[in-house]
This record gives structure tokens, sequence and C-alpha cells, in this order.
């Protein structure tokens, strides 16, 4: 079989950050938009994409295609993409199951053997990982990550945007209540909503100001679903945060994989609207 190059993302980079605080080593790929060479002194509002193996090179393909800047294309500003992502090796499936097991173990603030068990079922590995790592990861983004993007690009501090699908997204509404002051906008998507589940352990407590965007997505197989995704928007909207803008949709034709596409594009339209 040939051998050719390798496909890229035009102007991208990735770099490997070592984090001292999570003790991982993570892989930051960075996407410019359009025109960022063209303006030395403008800064840009920042995406970060979490599950940055699986989602980023769809998202910076969504965005740019969504502000080419011609009057029927803009729904978009034009933004610097960030992907949180892993350097993992080996062949595509190898690293596929050495993701599923790394996300598995920092998006989540508390051990979870039942989501432990998941992931050697169904993406095997020969040493797997324990779960409930999301508050180091947390601080990984707040104290590594955002100061060295910052730093280091045209980046927007008063503009970032923070997406995540499924365990992400519980893991972005944690970020959300942990540090409410750290991004302006999330997308989130497809966060699951237990029967029984207390709703309260991911909206846990009054604040003085919540000064964010906030869309959340979620596919629904039948009423009850829909139902306990109500009952979850409703107590969000009833704490009253001021500044907080809540929007929420429910997109029941899509399976929980083939949701994201159009949830994030849904979401980065609401929350920049």
């Amino acid at each position: 079989m040939a051998q050719f190059p390798l496909a890229t993302i035009p102007a991208t980079e990735v770099r490997v950050l070592q984090s001292t605080i999570a003790n991982q080593d993570y892989q930051i790929s960075v996407a410019l938009p359009f025109h960022y060479e063209d303006n030395s002194q403008k800064t840009y509002p920042v995406i970060y994409v979490l599950d940055a193996n699986l989602y980023f090179g769809m998202v910076v393909d969504m965005v740019r295609a969504m502000n080419i800047r011609v009057p029927f294309c803009n729904e978009l500003p034009d933004a610097i993409i960030v992907g949180i992502g892993y350097p993992v090796t080996g062949s595509l499936t190898e690293r596929l199951h050495h993701v599923m097991h790394l996300r598995d173990r920092d998006l989540g603030p508390d051990r979870s053997e039942e989501s432990e068990r998941f992931m050697q079922e169904y993406f095997p590995v020969p040493t797997p990982l324990i779960s409930g790592n999301g508050g180091p990861f947390l601080q990984f983004i707040v104290r590594e990550l955002v100061p060295l993007i910052e730093s280091e690009y045209r980046a927007d501090p008063t503009d970032r945007t923070l997406l995540g699908h499924s365990s992400a997204a519980y893991f972005a509404l944690y970020t959300l209540f942990q540090q409410p002051h750290m991004f302006q906008r999330y997308v989130v998507a497809s966060i699951y909503l237990g029967e029984g589940q207390d709703l309260t352990t991911i909206s846990p407590k009054q604040l003085d100001s919540l000064p964010v965007r906030l869309h959340i997505v979620n596919e629904v197989a039948n009423e009850e679903e829909a139902t306990r995704f109500q009952a979850y928007v409703e107590l969000l909207e009833s704490y009253h945060y001021p500044g907080f803008r809540l929007t929420h949709q429910i997109m029941s034709n899509y399976t929980h994989c083939a949701v994201v596409p159009p949830a994030f594009q849904a979401g980065l339209v609401a929350v920049f609207s």
C-alpha cells in the first residue's frame, strides 16, 4: 500500500502540554481564525473543545464554514479554537480505546466504578484507569491551559466558550458551577439525566451572579426522558441567577453519538447570538 503524507487542517498547530496539577500530558490543538495574520492588534473569542481527539477537526471545519464572511454565511464570529485531548499512539482502534479511558478518568469529579466497567467492556485496554480526576483536570484548564493560550495567542480573556458532549457535558456543568466566571458561554450536549437522579447535584448552589450563556441539547428516546430534561431546565431557571441566559433544545431523531454535530452547531449559534 502506497504511503502518502497525512492530511492536516490548515492554520492549526498541536503541542503536548505537561500538567503538573493533573499529572498528565495533554495534546492541545489550536486552530487560528480567518484573517488572524491581517490585524496584529485584534483579539478573538476562544472556543475550548473537550474530547478533542474526537471533535476538534469537526468543530474547526464547522466554525470556519459558518463564518467565511459572505452575507449569507456569517452565523459565527471569527474565533480561536482550542482542542483539549490526549497524545495517544497506536492503531486507530488502540487510540480510541485509550482516549475513552482517559476521558472517563478526567471528566468526572467523583469515582464511578460503573463507568469504569463500561469502558473496559466496550473499549478494553491492558491497564484500566481509575475515574474521578475531574477536580485536577479542571484546575489544569484554569491554571495552566487558559493562561498559556492567553499569553501566546491573541485571545480575548472576556470571551471564552466551553463545548462538551456526554461525560464532557457533565464536566462542563461541573465547571460552570465550580468556576462560574471562567467561561462566558457553554454548549452542553447529551447530559445524562437518570431516573431518580437528584438534579440538584448538577446545579448545586445559589450564586450571587452567573454571567453565562448556556445552551443545552439532549436527545430523547421517549416522553419520560423529555420530562426529566424539562425538569432540569426548569430547575436551572428557578434559581434566577443574575446574568444567566439559558436556551435549550430537544433533538428526538438522533442517537447519543449522532447528535453531536447538530447539537454543537445549534449551540454555538445560540450562545453567540
